[in-house]
């Protein structure tokens, strides 16, 4: 008996590991698609743009996990129902529920994955994302070439030429982070080293935006540090960069305050549905009445409920960001939805 569980166990994890590799590529290429321009106006190599847009798959990962799992679990029954394999089980002493206990032991195991990846894997996944692409729109690394060098928070920099060895001439700087007045810098020659730009034979123009008043200042060697400069514009954390006790932090943003209780209770109630899909795939797969003829039916009947579910649980996922009520509606909708499915398939165990 436990040799056709370990049997039945194996060929789903099987299935699940390819189905979920191929599910996360495609998704992969979608959300890259969105950053392309990102690759081609910065000087990042294919590598780091791979490793960047990498860090989106962890959610795309930890949402295409349930929906791999159950349609991984209702091929392989469907297989064993078309080779008569199930006639097999039965036996050898498999009822319905037997069969089901090897999925449940997997769905368990993905269900704490999934939390693990929700709690943890998630917000550190975020973060680096957020960090690398400051980092890269920002142009914090200095370019090998001319043109707009730098730019960020108001402060603007363009050069004519590069010489090599991050060695600019001719650079002229656009400062307007002071609304009152606004600097201009020309230099004949300048370099970015450590983030830090050092100009030399210059002059400083400072245009007063309240009056008439100019002034006109030459310098030998002016530097800026574009860390720092940076440093002002960079955003505070965002919710999906959260773990789940900061989530639960209140802000001085009611809004935000809402999101984040919203996306705490997402990831709470999300994992769940680990064992409400493959509970789907069982009870369409291999509890519905079989017809050989009309057995094609069932795979596109398991699919169009998969994505109602879904759909509907992200939709009050989303709606409880503006409305609280939403998350015990989607608690309740999780919970009930997966007591009914266990008791229908207790119910035609026990009718058969």
């Amino acid at each position: 008996m436990r040799s056709l569980f370990n049997v039945i166990f194996f060929r789903i994890l099987r299935t699940t590991f390819y189905a979920t590799i191929s599910l996360a590529f495609c998704a992969w290429v979608v959300q890259s698609s969105r950053y392309m321009e990102i690759l081609s106006a910065s000087s990042i190599s294919l590598a780091k743009f791979i490793e960047f847009t990498s860090y989106l798959s962890v959610d795309l990962l930890l949402i295409i996990l349930p929906i791999s799992f159950a349609m991984s679990t209702a091929f392989v029954f469907y297989r064993f129902n078309e080779s008569n394999q199930l006639i097999a089980f039965k036996a050898a002493g498999m009822t319905p529920l037997r069969l089901l206990v090897p999925v449940m032991q997997m769905a368990f195991i993905l269900t704490t994955c999934i939390y693990f990846g929700n709690m943890y894997v998630s917000p550190m996944a975020w973060t680096t994302f957020r960090a690398m692409e400051f980092s890269i729109k920002n142009n914090v690394d200095p370019p090998e070439k001319a043109g707009s060098i730098f730019s960020g928070n108001g402060f603007h920099v363009y050069a004519q030429q590069y010489k090599g060895n991050f060695l600019f001439e001719n650079i002229y700087i656009i400062d307007r982070r002071n609304v009152e007045k606004t600097h201009c810098y020309y230099a004949k020659s300048g370099t970015i080293k450590n983030n830090i730009l050092l100009l030399t034979d210059g002059e400083q123009i400072e245009i007063d935006q309240m009056g008439d008043r100019h002034s006109i200042v030459k310098f030998k060697s002016y530097q800026h540090n574009l860390r720092d400069l940076l440093a002002n514009e960079k955003k505070s954390s965002q919710a999906n960069e959260k773990f789940m006790d900061e989530l639960l932090h209140d802000t001085n943003d009611d809004t935000q305050n809402k999101l984040q209780r919203a996306l705490f209770h997402q990831k709470i109630a999300s994992p769940l549905l680990a064992i409400i899909f493959p509970l789907l795939s069982f009870l369409f797969v291999l509890l519905a009445p079989y017809k050989r003829k009309s057995s094609y039916v069932r795979m596109p009947a398991l699919v169009s409920a998969i994505v109602f579910v879904q759909g509907t649980f992200f939709w009050m996922a989303n709606a409880s960001a503006q409305n609280p009520i939403f998350i015990a509606f989607n608690y309740a909708f999780v919970v009930f939805l997966m007591i009914a499915l266990l008791l229908l398939i207790i119910f035609y165990v026990r009718r058969t």
